[in-house]
Formats: C-alpha cells, structure tokens, sequence
C-alpha cells in the first residue's frame, strides 16, 4: 500500500548499473545519498540499495533536488518497479515521501565494473571522451 504523500520517481543513469538492479525487486527500500565530491555534479543524489550498491541517480531538473538542496528535506524511498525500457535495459521506478530528517553522504566511487565498462562501451566516442 502506497503511503500518503507518496510520489512518483524515474531515476537515470541506470544503464551503468544494470547487476546491482537485477538483484532488486519492487518493494525494496533504498536511500538517497549526497554525493557532493561526485566529479560530474557536485549535488548529486545517489540511489543506493541497503547492500550499499548504487544503482541509479535522481535526476538533476527533479523537483527532489530542490527539496533536498534548498528547502533541507530527507526523503525515504522504495522501488516502485523495474521495468524493461529502451535497447533492453532495466529502468527504475520509486515512491518516494519526504521526510524532516536529513540525508545521508556518500563519498562518490566510480569504479568500472564488467557491466559498468559494457555501458561505457555502448557509449559514443565524444560522449567517452567529454566523460559523458
């Protein structure tokens, strides 16, 4: 049962961890954390799962940002679903209530994994070279 005050919402970047969603299911709790020495977006907002995996990111233009950057908010968050989405990739979907509580902070780790560097791979060049 959805909570209220429960809202919907798409994560990205996804493609880059396609191992860590396959071992989720709907219903799972994850956290979002601040990643702010991220190198690519110093108010970056990871989706990491109770495994401490990091399988997706909040979007930048998302109304969350704003919620949490300027206004001080936490947030829980569960898996909605995962669903099949372009070129077969899994996407993510969560429910997510805003809370008084902070959130937590995450030292940003971008190491390649086999599924990592598949997804660099499927990249352009330009996209590889502008660190895209």
């Amino acid at each position: 049962m959805i909570k209220p005050n429960t809202y919907q919402l798409g994560i990205v970047g996804e493609a880059g961890y396609q191992a860590e969603i396959r071992a989720c299911s709907p219903g799972d709790c994850v956290q979002v954390l601040r990643e702010p020495d991220n190198p690519y977006d110093k108010h970056a907002l990871a989706v990491v799962t109770v495994a401490g995996q990091v399988i997706g990111y909040v979007p930048r233009s998302s109304w969350l940002q704003d919620a949490i950057h300027e206004e001080g908010k936490g947030c829980d968050a569960v898996i909605r679903s995962i669903k099949t989405a372009s070129k077969g990739l899994l996407g993510v979907v969560l429910d997510v209530s805003l809370t008084r509580e902070p959130i937590g902070v995450r030292n940003f780790n971008r190491s390649i994994t086999e599924n990592n560097a598949e997804a660099e791979q499927s990249k352009s060049w330009l996209a590889r070279f502008l660190g895209g």
